[in-house]
């Protein structure tokens, strides 16, 4: 996707010009995550770094003074993309049918090369892939317990011996509370031969579950199961293909996996354990979405308003859709964005500046490039590598 060039002064246009950086994060079993990124990085250093940047440009120090005609312009330019070229219904099919079997082909390809290197995870659940799982790790530890039992375990101390109250969400934990968990982590501990034994074992048996794995998703019943499976191997397969080790590359997933797959399922399965273990109140369970859309009206919003530059919402959010096509072109569209802000920096500080003073984030004002440039679009690329380079969607019917 590449943006026309704007005659606007002190405009510069986006291009897809790339910075390729390698980072990473850790990768979660089963747990509540937002699908969309809010992080604004509260501990990035004081010290001033020199600015990446995606592509060559000249800075402006003048501040522009736009018309509402050249806002209409830019706009228009900030979200126009390259014309596709105009095909028969049948030489558009041949295309599609094309590029859905290379991507197919591209993870049985993977398995092959990496079959002694990475166990990808099955898109199904089996119950004789889990219990030959418990079978390996009972074999090497045979007092093993799960993750989802040992929480059982030190919740039932907590509440039935030590009679502690339950931690709702929303109440600051008492003294008392937090005394009794540690009570309960102690007792736990000590049922293992201390907290360095219980950690090994975890670790280990970690190590074996990843030599053997299932699909949990698929077990909790989480409805794109298979997608996040697919997702999971391609990201895998992708840091295998960079040089990283299985275990760098695995680093990797779950940050991205968080901000580009459907969680939505994931979290309610979480959160009704949660529920079911008394921990968390049922009100818990269903966050209204639009609670965290931005009001731009409000007298006390935070959030820069960039819709003239064809930025809706958040900036460091994006939709997800569940199908490939579909992701591919929003995806595209985040990297015409990130470079956009890249480039025209003083139009972004004017965003900045129209928000009451008492609301102005300066902390994303000044680093808002770092970020960028160390994380956003770093991971919207590797997303970007995943949906263009594997099928992880069945359906060709975009739903968001």
């Amino acid at each position: 996707m590449i943006v026309a060039s704007a005659t606007q002064p002190g405009y510069i246009p986006a291009t897809n010009k790339t910075t390729a950086i390698n980072t990473s994060s850790a990768y979660e079993s089963v747990t509540p995550t937002t699908t969309q990124q809010t992080d604004q990085k509260a501990e990035i250093q004081k010290k001033e770094e020199p600015t990446k940047a995606t592509t060559e440009v000249q800075s402006e120090t003048q501040e522009p003074i736009i018309t509402a005609q050249q806002e209409i312009e830019i706009k228009q330019q900030v979200t126009q993309t390259m014309s596709e070229t105009e095909e028969s219904p049948l030489a558009t099919a041949i295309q599609e049918s094309s590029k859905e079997s290379q991507a197919t082909g591209k993870m049985a390809e993977m398995q092959e090369k990496y079959k002694d290197v990475y166990t990808p995870i099955p898109e199904t659940y089996s119950k004789a892939d889990e219990d030959l799982q418990i079978a390996k790790v009972k074999e090497a530890y045979p007092n093993y317990i799960s993750g989802p039992e040992l929480f059982e375990l030190v919740n039932k101390i907590y509440t039935e011996e030590l009679g502690g109250e339950p931690i709702r969400l929303g109440q600051a934990i008492t003294q008392d509370q937090t005394d009794k968990q540690k009570q309960a982590w102690d007792k736990v501990n000590a049922m293992f031969g201390g907290e360095e034994a219980l950690n090994k074992m975890i670790a280990g048996a970690q190590a074996i579950q990843i030599q053997y794995p299932i699909n949990d998703w698929a077990k909790e019943g989480v409805s794109n199961a298979k997608e996040l499976a697919r997702f999971q191997n391609a990201a895998v397969y992708e840091g295998l293909e960079s040089g990283k080790t299985v275990e760098e590359a695995k680093k990797y997933v779950g940050s991205i996996r968080d901000s580009y797959m459907d969680l939505s399922g994931m979290s309610d399965t979480f959160v009704e354990k949660l529920i079911k273990a008394g921990r968390i109140d049922p009100i818990a369970k269903q966050m209204d979405p639009d609670r965290f859309k931005p009001d731009f009206n409000s007298p006390i919003n935070t959030t820069w308003d960039l819709r003239q530059y064809g930025i809706e919402g958040d900036w460091t959010k994006n939709n997800i859709y569940n199908n490939d096509k579909a992701m591919i072109s929003e995806l595209e569209k985040k990297v015409n964005q990130f470079n956009f802000m890249l480039n025209n920096e003083n139009l972004i500080q004017q965003a900045n500046s129209k928000l009451d003073p008492s609301d102005q984030n300066l902390a994303q004002a000044s680093h808002y490039k770092e970020w960028i440039n160390d994380q956003y679009l770093p991971e919207v690329q590797k997303a970007l590598d995943i949906f263009k380079n594997y099928k992880i969607y069945d359906s060709i019917d975009v739903k968001g």
